[in-house]
């Protein structure tokens, strides 16, 4: 995919390659009288393809004007695109919806690729009518909203009772809280939804990966099904044919994330039991969660023990974790800590109190100043606070969590009682439960299956965790207790993660729960499959089985 000519980010607009459209509307366009819809046709990209579509299928060519519609807000590619003989309109879809669409008119087919636009970039006076349009239809747009969500929501809204959408849209769909929203519409608006995923980039000069989105609001098929393919060459060889392949499955009417649907009909079934079973633990039974502390300046904060004792602050400094790879075990010990300052790693964190400056020693007095003439005092997070120098805490971690996972995430016990920075969470134990036992039984294969199902993958392979997500994690904690901590701290040091899970999934799985073999192998299938999935997808899973701990 190549961006227009003329055009920057800013506009979102990008060349579709003419296999996805030549494959969306062989899909979308069944009858050579078909209504059809483009809500941002750049050049004409799809408006070709349908229109060579209507005429392969026996339709007249002096119909298409009458048949198929653009919209364009650039009217020089408007003007590109009128040359496939379809009715181009001028001008932002957001007004043409309304002025033309909204209790007027309905197509049998809407088809395109919408913008990407973040809020802060879309413009004031298209996101208004946009947002107007969402609200009067039950969404709840907001600061988080991309340009897409309110393009596919009135394109949605558009189609006929029997209608069929074939769109290109961010992957971001599957995850996002953002669209949340979006999955449950869709989920209860169309009768059968087809995914279709890649595992290569599709866009030459963007990192954005997409999905088309294939929704029939009348089918035989009821349902959902994913079609995870290599890439452009998989449409082109296979056709519409591929589609044959994917099992169609249930579809929840919910928010819920739709990385699950990757997953087969026995996997999903077997997390859905487990999910119901009442002698798994759910997270907020055993800890809070919340995110680290936020320095506004870790090169002020957070500082080695050679300037530690240059600058003669030992008086005011606290151990701190200030990256994920300074854990290597699932323990955080004084050995370990000890070995970090060896290192010469950034494990102490600047904490002068609260009180003003002239009330403080000489050489704090003269640390903070020389922070000062850095300009770190006019950080945000540093300028917003009473003093700037002070960073205010809440609670004491027990624990951390791993808040971007490599392999698989995991709970790391902090028996140095150091501080956390936000690149990783940190962990409180409620009262009366073992947290020992709690950071153990965290590694086993369930947990990590559906962390897999909760978490969101990005660029990097990595798999990323907000508090909010780490609270929907479930734990087996019958017979945590038995776990020794310390061997399984010893072999994830030692990479042995095979070992690891094995362990715990003997005791907590097998004998905890009385899981059969073949059970906890289809729990080793779905996160393997959902793992290798997001690490090979960026090239990084046999970089990452040599060198991750975690």
């Amino acid at each position: 995919m190549k961006a227009i000519d003329g055009y920057n980010k800013l506009r979102g607009g990008y060349y579709t390659p003419s296999a996805i459209s030549k494959f969306i509307t062989e899909w979308a366009i069944r009858s050579s009288v078909d209504t059809v819809l483009e809500p941002s046709c750049g050049d004409g990209s799809f408006l070709e393809a349908a229109v060579e579509r209507i005429q392969t299928l026996g339709g007249d060519s002096a119909q298409i004007r009458n048949l198929i519609t653009g919209v364009e807000l650039d009217e020089t590619e408007a003007d590109k695109a009128r040359e496939f003989g379809t009715d181009v309109y001028t001008g932002d879809f957001f007004g043409f919806y309304r002025a033309e669409i909204e209790d007027r008119k309905q197509y049998d087919v809407v088809i395109g690729n919408p913008p990407f636009i973040r809020y802060q970039n879309f413009d004031e006076k298209y996101r208004e009518t946009a947002f107007d349009l969402m609200e009067k239809h039950g969404f709840h747009p907001n600061r988080l909203t991309n340009i897409w969500l309110p393009f596919l929501a009135l394109s949605c809204k558009a189609l006929k009772p029997s209608g069929r959408i074939g769109m290109v849209i961010p992957a971001e769909l599957f995850q996002v809280d953002y669209a949340a929203e979006m999955r449950m519409f869709l989920s209860t608006y169309f009768e059968c939804l087809t995914l279709i995923t890649f595992r290569q980039l599709v866009f030459d000069d963007i990192q954005q990966e997409v999905i088309l989105l294939l929704g029939e609001r009348k089918s035989t098929r009821k349902g959902i099904r994913v079609l995870d393919l290599t890439g452009l060459q998989d449409l082109t060889s296979q056709g519409t044919v591929c589609m044959n392949t994917a099992e169609v499955k249930n579809l929840h009417h919910s928010k819920e994330k739709w990385v699950k649907y990757y997953l087969t009909k026995e996997e999903l079934d077997l997390l859905e039991k487990l999910s119901a079973d009442e002698r798994i633990s759910d997270a907020t039974e055993l800890y809070e969660v919340n995110v680290g502390l936020v320095s506004g300046e870790n090169s002020f904060f957070l500082m080695n023990e050679d300037t530690v004792k240059k600058r003669n602050l030992s008086s005011v400094v606290r151990p701190i974790i200030g990256r994920s790879d300074q854990v290597k075990g699932i323990v955080l010990s004084e050995t370990d800590y000890s070995q970090l300052v060896k290192a010469g790693k950034k494990v102490f964190f600047f904490e002068p109190g609260d009180r003003p400056v002239d009330q403080m020693d000489e050489s704090v007095q003269k640390y903070i100043r020389w922070g000062e003439t850095q300009g770190f005092n006019q950080n945000y997070k540093c300028r917003i606070r009473k003093c700037w120098y002070h960073v205010n805490q809440s609670w004491r971690a027990d624990a951390f969590l791993i808040r971007q996972a490599n392999l698989y995430p995991k709970m790391i016990l902090n028996k140095k009682e150091a501080l956390v920075t936000d690149t990783l969470h940190k962990v409180k134990f409620l009262e009366g439960i073992n947290g020992e036992a709690v950071a153990a039984a965290f590694l086993n294969t369930y947990t990590l299956a559906l962390g897999e199902t909760l978490g969101r993958s990005y660029g990097g392979g990595v798999l990323t965790f907000e508090p909010g997500e780490m609270r929907r994690v479930r734990i087996p904690m019958i017979n945590a207790e038995t776990l020794d901590i310390g061997c399984m701290d010893q072999w994830q040091r030692e990479g042995q993660y095979d070992r690891i899970l094995a362990y715990t999934d003997e005791i907590l799985l097998r004998q905890g729960l009385g899981l059969s073999s073949h059970e906890i192998s289809v729990l080793h299938s779905i996160w393997e499959k959902m793992r290798d999935r997001r690490m090979a997808r960026y090239g990084s899973h046999t970089m990452a089985r040599k060198n991750s701990t975690f």
